[in-house]
């Protein structure tokens, strides 16, 4: 699939789902030791109730399977599986800065220290990137990440706690904000989920904004919490850094990712 656009920009991307840990991580760029600590919210449950219809029964497939493969990607996306070594220093500091105080606004700052499928990806939870050029002319590259987990995490599927935070500075650096939406995830019987857009916007001294938009689709179906994210960066935080067709893609790689964890077995 290409990613074909008559917009005439260029997104820088971030992709490879460890992008949420690396926007948090600049909330504590300034902290010192020994700052403000604060629970870490709600616990991983297993046995948590799912939404009506949908399973907790974990498929016999092991989670590894159960990621999309070599062209199973929507549109011949192309699939890198990533190395857990390689991703555990940003999933160390992010776990790190689930005990600290990250953003002013009580609801922001809880779900900004939110334990996610990135804390597991050193672990038990496998992860892989999907990548497309952006046009047949553009050789820009969007990367998707995406990952399974074979529990459920009660609070990063608690879309009320992604509601209730709505815009806070950080804790530790006025210059960075963050603004959260949420809304709807394609609708797949047998599954339950949502999407989470972050916007983390920065001011410099010369009083230049840019944004960071972080786009995670929540997913939990047979016993399994995914998570698909993609991320991009622009200059104008009015303007959305996110190409029509990258948002596409984000729903048919959770469509896609979701179907084959339905149809396991």
């Amino acid at each position: 699939m290409r990613l074909r656009t008559s917009t005439p920009r260029r997104i820088a991307v971030a992709g490879i789902a460890l992008a949420t840990a690396a926007a948090l991580t600049a909330c504590t760029s300034d902290a010192e030791e020994g700052e403000t600590t604060a629970d870490t919210g709600p616990e991983t449950s297993e046995t948590s109730e799912a939404a009506e219809g949908v399973s907790d029964e974990l498929p016999a497939t092991p989670v590894g399977d159960l990621l999309l493969g070599e062209g199973e990607a929507p549109g011949e996306g192309v699939i890198q599986r990533l190395d857990p070594e390689t991703l555990r220093p940003a999933v160390d500091r992010l776990v790190e800065n689930q005990g600290r105080e990250l953003m002013q606004d009580p609801a922001c700052d809880t779900v900004s220290r939110q334990e996610a499928i990135n804390n597991y990806v050193a672990t038990e939870a496998p992860m892989s990137a999907i990548s497309y050029k952006q046009s047949e002319e553009d050789e820009t590259v969007h990367t998707f990440g995406v990952a399974l987990l074979s529990k459920r995490l009660d609070g990063f599927l608690d879309r009320s706690l992604f509601e209730a935070c709505t815009t806070s500075r950080s804790a530790t650096n006025e210059n960075l904000e963050l603004i959260m939406t949420v809304s709807d995830a394609p609708a797949i019987p047998g599954t339950e989920g949502f999407r989470v857009t972050s916007d983390f916007v920065t001011t410099d001294e010369a009083g230049n904004r840019a944004v960071n938009r972080t786009v995670i689709v929540h997913g939990y179906a047979r016993g399994t919490t995914t998570s698909v994210e993609y991320t991009a960066a622009g200059t104008d935080p009015a303007a959305d850094p996110v190409l029509p067709e990258a948002n596409n893609a984000i729903d048919e790689i959770y469509k896609a990712q979701m179907t084959k964890l339905l149809d396991a077995e």
